[in-house]
């Protein structure tokens, strides 16, 4: 288990803490996910609140107008709105005289009627519109489950349940016309893109209750189905599961709820709904889902949903975070806000590296939350606290808590993808370009600081107006946010514990973005399979574009008990590859079980069209609960400051393993460098490729040693290969 450690240390020197770790950015190579290539603000940094909540305008604010700063300061947009929809049900909506247990729909009409109009002539409403167009709505558990519940106004709605009436007409009748007739898209407020049927029904019904699942999924259909009638256009999902804890009991959980719940609703879901929450202080634990378990969740329902239906539907992340028990009857601390705001972040970057696959992903961040006191406890994710709440703080004036920071980080980040890859999968990164600006994102997953070397290709110095550095890390689990400002690229950067660090580059003339970098990600048609000590499972993942060059890896979803491998035996197309020891995040000895991914990058040269992989384990347990490959085709060569596989050892024989390529002085500000290839065999050429690919310099060799002028060579790294008979020798050369 990596255990948390105070920022505080950062004060420490760096070759105490730190590890360094090389991270290359190429800002020419547009990287695209499944045709998706722009970061999609609407998409990705949004609030949990609607356009009309009443929080907005609750008390004196500082600032005071929240909704303009949130939204045109920070950029953000609203996300998912569950109270007035229960609200209107609860406290006005009549019971229809002539059908119990079922909404008076002329009533309902009725209420429309100055809920519309008061958004025509409300600024505050009609003026954000456009950070509205994508938002979803959900129902609650009550009053819309239909088990007698009553509402407000004494009635409930009914629970008939037949062939001519199945569980969950009423609800679904009453949520359709209740979207039809109180949004619309030409004289009023938009209609919400997506509906969830129910917020985590299975956990308060199931996990708290007696409810039978299939008939939560039942009426999902139903709800569905009547809900099509009104709207035809609306995206439909579920089932909004709290704690989707796939791997429990040896995956009877998989099996008993999102397995049928894919078998019974798939059909009718136009997309999968989850909340994803870390347990940073659970029970004296910390149980996380940020890095592989994540990762692990979201492949094993992409792969479920492939076998099922061909076709990966997407995901809404309606809620996402940390909750931390150990603070649940705490007053408001910054503390407590930072053990939310590094799951965000980190969570976030996993989120976005699926832009194809995610329609919508919502931060548990609410506004002010004063429903949500208990016991004179404020609620615990909000955005907004009095500042009599913080120590030597005295008012009643409502200010932004630390989860503001989380904002502030990202609110300048859009563009265009480009290709990004760190040496270490605990290092999340991502980057963009538009115009003249450039944002690289980098994100520790890992609970001590860590060096990066921050190799930038694509951009000359000359081209550099100004950078900033943003670094959101904790000092005594307290969140800051430090800003920096160079005149040049930094090629080095400290970054904290659990932290994240975007820089913002300032460019004098807008980059070229001429080359490419499609990605693609394959399933296998088989999915689930358990595991059984020395029995090879057999995947066929066929149909696969490759093209002259790239990168791929493969990644294994593994559910096991602790203390069993995690490192089986994997051949691709017969050949065996090397399995990293490294897994993204922790280790998860926290955990009852592990369940996560294990990431292999491998040759790019062992790919087929049609692909057979072999995984062997040396012990019995657990399943490999998904298998698929993520392959990069290149426009352009593209070679890394780093190795980015280990090569199988049937490709390379034994007896070419003894040569050896070594460059000295490297990293060089001499004229010359010399190159000396020991081993048996006479070097033929050698070549210097910058990291854009182009070769830059060639020579005859004919010698195992030679020194080789160096001077006409722009300051960078450089791959220095020589080729020998058969076999080429590669090395990083850095000139300064």
């Amino acid at each position: 288990m990596k255990y948390s450690l105070s920022i505080v240390m950062l004060l420490l020197p760096i070759c105490v803490l730190a590890q360094n770790i090389e991270v290359d950015v190429n800002l020419n190579i547009k990287h695209s996910v499944g045709n998706v290539s722009e970061f999609d603000r609407e998409k990705f940094i949004t609030v949990h609140a609607g356009i009309r909540e009443n929080d907005f305008n609750l008390g004196l604010n500082d600032p005071a107008d929240i909704k303009d700063d949130l939204m045109n300061g920070y950029d953000v947009y609203f996300g998912r709105n569950t109270g007035h929809i229960t609200y209107l049900l609860n406290a006005q909506v009549r019971e229809d005289a002539n059908r119990p247990g079922y909404a008076d729909l002329d009533h309902l009409k009725e209420l429309s009627v100055p809920y519309k109009e008061q958004y025509n002539t409300t600024p505050d409403y009609y003026n954000y519109g456009s950070r509205n167009n994508s938002t979803i709505l959900a129902a609650q558990l009550h009053p819309f489950w239909p088990d007698g519940q009553k509402t407000n106004t004494g009635w409930a709605f009914s629970e008939t349940d037949t062939e001519n009436e199945p569980l969950g007409t009423a609800t679904g009748e009453y949520i359709a016309h209740y979207i039809k007739e109180f949004h619309d898209n030409e004289t009023s407020e938009v209609m919400p893109k997506y509906f969830e049927v129910i917020n985590e029904p299975v956990w308060h019904l199931v996990d708290y209750g007696a409810t039978d699942i299939k008939k939560i999924f039942e009426f999902h259909n139903t709800v569905a189905t009547e809900i099509r009638k009104e709207n035809p256009d609306l995206l439909i999902g579920g089932y909004t599961t709290a704690f989707p804890d796939f791997e429990l009991n040896n995956f009877e959980r998989w099996e008993e709820r999102w397995d049928t719940f894919m078998d019974m609703c798939g059909d009718k879901m136009d997309f999968w709904s989850v909340h994803l929450y870390d347990f940073p202080t659970f029970q004296n634990k910390e149980q996380y889902r940020k890095g592989s378990n994540i990762e692990a969740t979201l492949d094993m329902m992409e792969h479920a949903s492939f076998n099922k239906f061909n076709v990966v539907k997407p995901f809404v992340i309606s809620e996402y975070g940390a909750q931390a028990h150990a603070h649940f009857q705490e007053p408001w601390s910054p503390e407590r806000d930072w053990l939310m705001i590094k799951s965000l972040n980190s969570m976030l970057l996993s989120f976005m590296d699926r832009p194809d696959l995610i329609a919508k992903v919502i931060p548990f961040i609410v506004l002010k939350a004063e429903w949500g006191k208990e016991n004179g406890v404020p609620y615990n994710w909000r955005l907004m606290r009095q500042k009599k709440e913080a120590e030597g703080e005295t008012g009643n004036e409502w200010v932004y808590t630390e989860f503001i920071k989380f904002y502030d980080l990202w609110k300048n980040v859009k563009g265009t993808r480009v290709d990004i890859l760190s040496q270490n999968i605990d290092i999340q990164t991502d980057a963009f370009v538009e115009d003249k600006k450039v944002h690289i994102i980098l994100s520790n997953l890992n609970p001590t600081s860590s060096t990066i070397a921050l190799n930038t290709f694509g951009v000359e110095n000359d081209n550099i107006a100004s950078v900033e550095v943003k670094h959101l890390y904790a000092n005594n689990n307290v969140p800051i946010l430090a800003v920096n400002q160079f005149t040049t690229m930094p090629e080095e950067l400290t970054l904290g514990a659990e932290a994240t660090i975007i820089v913002e580059v300032e460019l004098v003339t807008p980059l070229e973005i001429g080359e490419t970098s499609t990605e693609s990600k394959y399933y296998a048609t088989e999915y689930y399979q358990e595991i059984t000590a020395g029995t090879p499972l057999v995947f066929s993942i066929d149909n696969v574009l490759k093209e002259k060059q790239g990168e791929v890896v493969l990644r294994l979803g593994l559910g096991r008990d602790h203390g069993v491998s995690l490192q089986p035996k994997v051949l691709i197309n017969g050949q065996e590859v090397a399995i990293p020891e490294n897994i993204k995040g922790d280790n998860q000895t926290d955990k009852d079980r592990f369940f996560g991914v294990v990431e292999i990058p491998i040759d790019y040269d062992l790919l087929d069209i049609n692909n057979t992989i072999s995984v062997t384990f040396p012990d019995n347990g657990g399943h490999v609960s998904s298998v698929a490959l993520r392959v990069f085709n290149f426009s352009i060569p593209v070679e890394r400051s780093f190795n980015t596989t280990v090569p199988p050892t049937a490709i390379i024989p034994i007896a070419k393993a003894n040569n050896k390529l070594v460059l000295h002085p490297n990293p060089t500000m001499q004229e010359q460098v010399s190159v000396v290839v020991k081993g048996n065999k006479i070097p033929e050429y050698i070549e210097f490729v910058d990291l854009s690919g182009k070769v830059v310099l060639t020579q005859n060799m004919g010698l195992n040693t030679m020194k080789i002028d160096v001077r006409n060579l722009k300051n960078g790294i450089y791959i220095v290969r020589v080729h020998l008979d058969k076999q080429v020798l590669s090395q990083k050369l850095i000139i300064k």
